[in-house]
């Protein structure tokens, strides 16, 4: 070593016993909270010194950042709060900061917001979606840790408090302090594939008071896993995204901040609903790295319902990549009981992502028609297994909550009450070892009038592998007796793997197009028939889910009676019954389906894709001297879509086609799918020709397409929210047409009926939804709509052609 190498080493040495001088850069790390509550403030801008850089705390109110002899203060700022100062030294590591409430915001000063640089940030950050997308990665990986706490504030009256001479009030605001009303957890780890394939393996999920958990709840059943799509569903309801095209229709925005993180700028620019719009008030912090979302906030009020909704995101850079790391939410409902307190419900979501990876599992297989699958005993993990998969421990009152309430629920059994709210989806109630069908209860048509009954078959208390049942109902209108029984096995434990064979005696809807009861409407066509076929029939079903795909394969024999003025007359002869030999070939396909356990059986949860329904049929028909052989293909889809900037798209589109050597009886071809009550009442249902009498039209082959288009803007929004009656009207428009030709026209005999064929049959119309609505239960609103429609003819004639509608609905 020469002396000058000697006197670099000696220089280095004397740098690093220096006062400051260390290996490991000092960090200054500490907690924002509210100085009311003590609940952490998400996202508030930390700016450090006059350096121009800046922190943002997290979903849990931390921060850090790695101190420099530079900095020798810090501004806190937090939107409604007041603007705090904080001293920041070289003895500085733990800084927990409590922020004010602003009292009073009347000497602000208004300042017109930057809306050009507004405006080309947001719309960079608009421009490079695709990049930060995590849906547009080719795979990712990652392990979501979901909790969820609901809580009840019980607001009393003095009044009542005075007159509880029993203690329960007390006892009741003493235990809703203690612990919370309920508590869930769940670790999960999602699976990505472009374009749509997505698992989620539960590798734990608990749910205070059962041994079991009913249900898995994912964070993304309230809210989305990222911020990217044109619209954000919070529980269950659209908001238009401020970071999507349009956005100037529907927002205001401010600048709130900008700083430097790192050598990146973040822009923090707040937003808010324009006049009219529901829409969301939030803030989004855009990074300019690769102009992503770093943070998102946005919460909703519905005044009416007493409501309001708020949301938290926060991203993560992983290997160059834009990445969720924590989803909150918060949810508030208060209800009023009959003795006037108010209850106010609350819940709150938090998750936390990590283990994120990009590498691509060869191999690994996506499970279709399962895509939230418990894995193993999930729900059945120990405390010591479970405090392996937390983030961090369970706060007292958590751990209180699962004590409590699995002690009450044990104690007021709740298992057994489970087991009756289980079957309910699937419209049974369990009794003892058979379950009831309620649907066979009570049900009325204009044929029959009221129809009484009573369906019963074999629960798994007998078997969990088969079930034998039956049912019967009597009309009294008709007065007649409809009967059938049925045997199904189970050749797997969600029961989507089923052999059944049935005999039933009963009453069919002549013609109906009969597709899937996702899009039969079979309430309503139930309620509007008034023309039937007696039906006697044997049949045999296999059915079986595969991935997307639902399939059914099936064979019937039956016999057909039309009670109602029919004759069928076929070279020379009339018919008026008819034995009929059919196999068929029945299909359901859903791509990229969402399906998860609910009470131990697998339930859709939806597509954002059309879904395909479909029926081949190839039978033979027989009466007397008459014979045919024919084919018939059934398909038809729907579609809902929210299309930015324009509304919400409605779509079904349903053909029939037919292929026979001879011309088919009344009961085989397809009926236009008209649900006009009378002349003097209609009303409204999506997927139906509106101003068409049930059976004023028929076919052999038929198109129909339904379409109705909802607009997103409110003409106003009007509420008393004491008597909680409200007005938020939009519009819908729509337009149905279905076309159509018969074989043979002149073989119905004694029936009047109609063809659409020619120019086929067209009917347009307007709707105004919303009009009235009407709070349930402070959950949602009963609405009453209004509307017109008009059949399209040749002659323009309003009175014989218009009608006036009503519809009823629900709006969240």
């Amino acid at each position: 070593m020469n002396a000058t190498q000697l006197k670099q080493v000696l220089a280095t040495c004397l740098l690093l016993l220096l006062p400051g001088a260390c290996l490991c850069a000092q960090t200054v790390s500490g907690r924002v909270t509210d100085a009311a509550d003590g609940t952490p403030l998400p996202f508030a801008t930390i700016k450090l010194g006059n350096t121009g850089q800046g922190v943002v705390t997290g979903l849990d109110g931390r921060y850090s950042f790695t101190y420099r002899e530079d900095i020798t203060y810090a501004d806190v700022l937090y939107t409604g709060y007041e603007k705090l100062r904080v001293t920041v030294t070289g003895a500085t590591d733990q800084l927990n900061i409590i922020l004010h409430a602003r009292q009073n915001e009347l000497d602000e000063v208004v300042i017109t917001p930057p809306r050009e640089l507004i405006y080309r940030v947001l719309q960079s950050a608009i421009d490079n979606r695709d990049k930060n997308n995590p849906e547009k990665y080719d795979w990712y990986r990652c392990k979501v840790y979901y909790k969820m706490v609901a809580d009840a504030d019980y607001n009393i009256p003095d009044s009542l408090v005075v007159k509880d001479t029993t203690g329960e009030t007390k006892e009741l605001v003493d235990f809703l302090d203690e612990q919370h009303l309920l508590l869930s957890e769940t670790y999960s780890r999602r699976t990505w594939k472009r374009p749509q394939k997505l698992q989620e393996e539960v590798l734990g999920s608990r749910l205070s008071g059962f041994k079991k958990s009913l249900f898995t709840g994912m964070i993304t059943d309230v809210l989305p896993f990222h911020s990217y799509h044109d619209y954000l569903s919070l529980n269950g309801k659209d908001y238009h995204n401020p970071v999507s095209g349009g956005y100037r229709q529907h927002y205001n925005y401010d600048l709130e901040d900008e700083f430097l993180s790192g050598t990146d700028t973040v822009w923090v620019i707040s937003y808010r609903p324009k006049n009219n719009y529901s829409g969301l008030s939030g803030k989004v912090y855009i990074n300019s790295h690769q102009y992503a979302i770093a943070y998102f906030t946005g919460s909703a009020e519905d005044k009416t319902l007493n409501r309001d909704i708020r949301l938290e995101q926060q991203y993560q850079l992983v290997d160059g990549r834009w990445f969720p790391r924590e989803l909150n939410y918060k949810l508030r409902y208060s209800i009023l009981d009959d003795k006037k307190s108010d209850y106010k419900l609350y819940m709150s979501g938090y998750s936390r992502i990590d283990s994120v990876t990009f590498a691509e599992e060869k191999g690994f297989r996506f499970d279709k028609a399962h895509s939230t699958k418990l894995i193993g005993k999930a729900d059945e993990l120990s405390d010591p297994e479970w405090d392996a998969l937390r983030p961090e421990s369970l706060s007292g009152k958590e751990e209180k909550t699962y004590i409590m309430m699995d002690s009450l629920m044990e104690e007021a059994g709740m298992d057994r009450v489970m087991k009756y709210l289980e079957k309910l989806p699937e419209g049974k109630v369990p009794v003892s070892v058979v379950d009831v069908d309620l649907g066979r209860l009570y049900s009325f048509n204009r044929y029959e009038g009221s129809r009484w009954g009573l369906g019963l078959q074999t629960n798994e208390q007998i078997v969990k592998w088969a079930s034998l049942g039956g049912w019967a109902g009597y009309g009294v209108k008709d007065r007649e007796w409809k009967y059938g029984g049925f045997l199904e096995l189970y050749a797997d434990r969600h029961r989507e793997f089923v052999f059944r064979v049935g005999y039933e005696h009963d009453l069919r809807d002549p013609a109906r197009v009969m597709l899937h009861k996702e899009i039969d409407r079979n309430y309503l066509r139930r309620y509007l028939m008034f023309r039937v076929d007696e039906v006697e029939a044997l049949s045999a079903s296999v059915k079986k889910r595969l991935g997307y795909w639902t399939l059914e394969l099936g064979g019937r024999r039956e016999h057909i009676i039309p009670r109602y003025a029919y004759r069928f007359d076929y070279n020379g002869q009339g018919h008026s019954s008819f034995d009929a030999t059919e196999l068929s070939l029945n299909w359901r396909y859903a791509f990229a389906e969402r399906r998860a356990p609910f009470f131990g059986r697998y339930y859709g949860t939806g597509s954002k894709y059309p879904v395909w329904y479909g029926k081949v049929t190839a039978g033979q028909l027989e009466s007397g001297s008459y014979g045919a052989q024919y084919v018939q293909l059934l398909t038809g889809t729907q579609w809902h879509k929210h299309i930015n900037r324009l509304g919400y798209e409605h779509v079904m589109l349903l053909l029939g086609k037919t292929w026979s050597n001879s011309p088919l009886p009344l009961s085989k071809t397809f009926a236009g799918n008209g649900m006009r009550y009378d002349n003097n009442n209609s009303y409204y249902t999506f997927g139906g020709l509106l101003t068409m009498y049930p059976y004023e039209y028929y076919s052999d082959d038929f198109v129909s397409v339904i379409w109705k288009h909802d607009f997103d803007w409110r003409l106003f929004v009007l509420s008393h929210a004491k008597a909680g009656l409200s007005s938020a009207p939009y519009f819908s428009v729509g337009h149905n047409f279905i076309y159509g030709r018969m074989r043979d026209r002149a073989v119905h005999a004694q029936v009047p009926f109609s063809v659409p064929d020619g120019q086929g049959y067209h009917e347009s119309g307007i709707m105004l939804n919303s009009l009235l609505r009407l709070k349930y239960f402070n959950v949602y609103h009963l609405t009453l709509n209004v509307g017109y429609y008009y059949h399209w003819t040749p002659v323009f004639d309003l009175e014989q052609n218009g009608r006036y509608l009503l519809g009823f609905g629900v709006d969240l």
